[in-house]
């Protein structure tokens, strides 16, 4: 799985040790990961198995995509790959925060 916390864009990236005091967002499967990286939401540079970070700018721009290509998500449903995306993203730009993505 790969874990989603939100973080505030000047913090500095925690240590495994700390994550524990982030807020979770949520997460996502590799089927959810490759599925959202064919349809270019995610970029094809990311890999499932490894730590990134989206700034909150990145995040509102990921939501604004996914909204323009899935005009029909609403944050009660997590069926679809970009259902779940969807949540995590709202989350963040609710939160005015970046999202921390850790692979498990």
């Amino acid at each position: 799985m790969l874990t989603f916390y939100l973080l505030p864009d000047e913090a500095p990236r925690p240590s495994r040790m700390r994550l524990d005091e982030l807020p979770k967002t949520g997460e996502l499967s590799a089927e959810d990961f490759a599925e959202l990286q064919a349809q270019r939401i995610i970029e094809g540079r990311l890999d499932y198995d490894q730590d990134f970070r989206w700034s909150k700018g990145v995040a509102q721009m990921k939501l604004q995509l996914l909204l323009h290509r899935h005009p029909q998500l609403r944050p009660n449903d997590v069926s679809t790959p970009e259902q779940r995306l969807f949540v995590l993203l709202l989350n963040a730009s609710a939160a005015d925060q970046g999202l921390l993505a850790i692979a498990d």
